[in-house]
């Protein structure tokens, strides 16, 4: 069973966010990276500041080509860059030979741009699906160590039903393996509650999203919480006009309010790096 860090030791939860443009992730994948990125992420990291609070930046490998400084300027300011893939292409569309050039691709662009090793990945959009699960084969295959890809719970988009809901080694073929960290979900008797943030922090009640988080915390497992830089910014969306209103209003909803959320959480709750999280619970 795991332990949980010292209470004046390492964090017990880590605070992660999927670095990536809202236009070319969500509507054109053919898009070029703009500089909203940059601001959000700035804007973001004002937010953890106010808390000294240290997290952890999957950064796709598109905009650690686009800026590269950005990346840098996290490694420099004491957080730690992980990869998100490269185009922002779900993976089980992908062939296996599609899939190695994406990982290969994810992994030294963002190396290139930080600077230092990169051993842990999120998929986009959490697509490791259950037909697809020979992915965490390549991944392992070209370097990385540790997976947060799988949502444990199925949803209309991803997820996988009944996938654990802890930090476990998945053994793969030939015996390698690789370190599975979901995020957070809560289980209250048989349903499953996401309380890993992104989308869910906005729509969620927020003493909901506490609670829950309390609760995985109490089942003896690290809360690993998630966020994107472009739901600080509630104006982003003004500027695609041509863009559905029905998907303005979905991808707007709870931004002008989610600064304040992200900051009480930090306030209440002990959250730092995924790779500290991770030793502090006796899993590196």
């Amino acid at each position: 069973m795991l332990g949980p860090p010292p209470a004046n030791g390492r964090p017990h939860h880590a605070f992660t966010v999927d670095v990536e443009d809202w236009y070319q992730s969500c509507v054109d994948y053919d898009a070029p990276i703009s500089e909203r990125v940059v601001r959000n992420v700035e804007h973001l990291v004002e937010v953890l500041d106010e808390h000294r609070v240290k997290g952890t930046f999957f950064v796709q490998g598109m905009v650690a080509e686009a800026f590269p400084g950005l990346v840098a300027s996290l490694v420099a300011d004491g957080h730690e860059v992980q990869a998100h893939g490269y185009s922002h292409r779900p993976l089980h569309e992908m062939t296996p030979a599609e899939l190695r050039d994406e990982l290969e691709r994810s992994k030294k662009t963002v190396e290139d741009a930080a600077g230092v090793p990169v051993t842990a990945f999120r998929a986009q959009d959490f697509s490791i699906l259950e037909q697809n699960l020979w992915a965490l084969e390549t991944l392992a295959q070209v370097g990385f160590e540790i997976d947060s890809s799988i949502f444990p719970m199925r949803t209309r988009r991803y997820g996988i039903a009944n996938w654990r809901r802890d930090p476990h080694y998945v053994v793969l073929e030939g015996g390698t393996r690789i370190l599975e960290v979901p995020v957070a979900i809560w289980s209250p008797g048989p349903i499953r509650v996401p309380v890993a943030g992104g989308g869910y922090l906005r729509l969620l009640p927020e003493r909901l999203f506490e609670r829950g988080l309390r609760a995985v915390a109490g089942e003896g497992r690290p809360a690993i919480v998630y966020c994107h830089p472009y739901e600080f910014s509630p104006e982003e969306l003004d500027g695609y006009r041509h863009v559905s209103a029905r998907t303005r209003i979905s991808q707007g909803i709870g931004r002008r309010s989610f600064a304040g959320r992200v900051s009480r959480l930090l306030g209440e709750f002990s959250f730092g790096r995924f790779s500290d999280v991770l030793v502090g619970w006796g899993l590196r």
